[in-house]
Formats: C-alpha cells, structure tokens, sequence
C-alpha cells in the first residue's frame, strides 16, 4: 500500500567574399507578454493557502507567458519548491532571480531570493553538510540588505552559525532576535539554543512541557532514560485514524521496555476528541495541542508525523503517513534505538 499523508549559437563561414556586405535585417524578437496581476493574486494565494503544487502549475504557466522574465513567479517557484522538498528546483529559481535582478538591483526581490536560497540549501545540507557555508552566506547577504530590519533572516543566519559551531556569534545574534521582539515566533526556540547551542547541530528535541488530557505532566526530567515516539496527528487525518490499531500494537508489546508513546492531537473539538480517544482504547499519553502551539514550535506541517526520540533527547528518526511498511519499519526503528539504549546504559556501567 502506498504511503499516504495528509542559448542556440550557429555559424556561417563566408569564404572568398570580395565585399562586405550587411546582413539581412533581422526581425525583431517577441515580446513577452505582461503579467496578468490577477492570475499572479491567484497563484500567490495558493502558494498562501500551501496548495503548492497548484502554486507550481499556476506560477509557471505565468512565467511561460512572460518569456522566463517573471521574477514574481520565479521567487513563487522557489518557495513552492521549498515546501513540497524540491530543494535543487528552489535553489534553480532563486538563482534566476538572483542573475537576472544583479546585486545592484532592486532589493525586495533579492532579498527574498537570498532568503529561499538559504532555506534550501539549509535542507540540503542535512545530506551534505557543506551545503551550511553556502547557506550562511545566503542568509547574511539578506540580512545585510534589509539592513538588519527582518529579525527573521536574522534567526535564520544564527541557527546556521551555530550548524556551523561558531557559537559566540550565533548566540549573539539569538539574543538580538529576542531583544527586538520578545515574543518573536521561534522565541522559545532561540531561548533554548541560547541555553544549549548544540540543539542547532544535534536534532535535540525542546524541553518537554506537555500536560496530557488526564492532568498529568509530561516533562523532559520524567521520560529521561526512555526511547520516546512522538505522534503528531488529528483525528480528522484519515492517514492518522488509520495508524491508531497499529500504535495500540506497538505500545502494548512494548510496556515493559523503557519506551513511551505521546500522541499530540490538533482537533478542535475537545468532546470529539475524547471519545474517539476512549473508543479506539488509545491508552497511552494523550496531549491536546488546542492552538496548534506544539506543532507549530516543532516545524510540523504534514500529519502524521512520528518523531523517534533517544534518551539523550536526539531526535533519531522522522517519518510521514502511515502504511503497513510504515507500520513496520517504525517498529523496527523503536527495536533498534530501545537496543542502542540498553547498550550505551550497558557500558556507561
């Protein structure tokens, strides 16, 4: 079952000519046709509305009209690139805006190019990590050209700094994110990688504060010397619904063994909730992210999505959707870091 989750150059030689003669006069080229400003709305609002391969196929057809000279809709392309994981097409179209604007050019759109480039090379280098120098670089010729205005360039270039290990400089810079808004978005996030800024290089976790529908608290200090599966879900997700027999299964077979199952739900409705929760026999911790909080401070955007967590707080394994193969290969995932647990307790013995 399938994975668900909700230039031509040519010459002519002219040999033994006893004249110049001038060429013929050419035609002059087409003209790209303006942008329809409606249609370019339409494409940007689905981009807003994360209808992105919808914003893909409209953003192209516009930059097709206009002749490849539509930087509106190249800087669409990469965003929408960016977010369905296309990151060597995102990088492709930021460049284009980036060659085609010139460093002299106007700076909205530069700017904005710099700041895709970075997102992606940023996921990129999560396979190579080589990719971070490049991406710092992109994220500081932003941040320069907004003249330091956008603090979020400016949370960006830090985390990147700090994937680098140069702290003292990343860590400077978290502190300027918070002094010039409190309550900045990625607030919280910037005050722990202040207070710990090797979560910027290890996948760590933030700090457990979870209070489950029961009362109970859930904190980092209380599931410490545990492999942790964290669930992401709603029971609006038909994928979600789907995986709740087979979560039963993996936490029940695993009760004695030092692992704890969290489901993190964003429903609406509280009632509907409980009683699909109570139905299904979803025993284990069950957390109501009511505002979206949590998914939110944890980058979650498709659902389901499982975070498989070691004892030290590392993030080990991140899976979309669910499928019977899913099904199996989370379990084995959860067999093998429950074995890489006993073994590090083992030898620090």
């Amino acid at each position: 079952m399938k994975n668900r989750a909700c230039l031509l150059v040519s010459a002519v030689l002219l040999v033994g000519l006893p004249v110049l003669v001038p060429p013929p006069a050419l035609a002059e080229p087409p003209q790209p046709a303006p942008v329809n400003a409606a249609k370019l709305r339409e494409a940007q609002s689905l981009l807003d509305e994360a209808k992105y391969k919808e914003a893909v196929k409209a953003f192209k057809a516009l930059d097709k009209t206009a002749g490849g000279s539509c930087v509106e809709c190249q800087i669409g392309l990469a965003r929408a690139y960016n977010k369905l994981g296309a990151f060597k097409e995102a990088l492709k179209y930021a460049d284009a805006v980036l060659a085609a604007v010139g460093e002299k050019g106007e700076k909205v759109p530069l700017i904005e190019a710099y700041n895709v480039r970075g997102l992606a090379l940023v996921e990129m280098a999560r396979e190579d990590p080589k990719q971070l120098e490049p991406a710092a670089e992109a994220f500081r010729r932003a941040y320069q050209l907004s003249e330091g205005k956008l603090n979020t360039l400016r949370f960006s270039l830090a985390v990147t700094l700090l994937r680098l290990s140069r702290d003292a400089e990343g860590v400077a810079l978290l502190k300027e994110y918070l002094e010039h808004d409190p309550k900045a978005p990625s607030a919280d996030v910037a005050k722990d990688l202040i207070a710990n800024p090797l979560r910027a290089r290890k996948r760590l976790i933030p700090e457990l504060r979870l209070v489950t529908l029961k009362g109970d608290s859930l904190t980092s200090s209380n599931v410490e010397g545990k492999v942790l599966l964290l669930d992401f879900w709603g029971t609006w997700c038909g994928p979600c619904r789907e995986a709740v027999p087979g979560l039963r299964r993996l936490s029940e077979h695993l009760k004695d063994d030092p692992f704890m199952l969290v489901s993190i739900s964003t429903d609406a409705d509280e009632t509907a909730l409980r009683k699909f929760i109570e139905k299904n026999q979803m025993t284990w911790p069950q957390v109501w992210d009511k505002q979206s909080e949590l998914t939110h401070k944890w980058g979650i955007h498709t659902f389901p999505t499982y975070l498989l967590v070691s004892p030290e707080g590392e993030i080990v394994h991140v899976v979309n959707g669910w499928s019977p193969a899913i099904e199996r290969a989370l379990a084995a995932k959860v067999q093998s870091a429950l074995d890489a647990a006993r073994k590090s307790t083992k030898e620090a013995g």
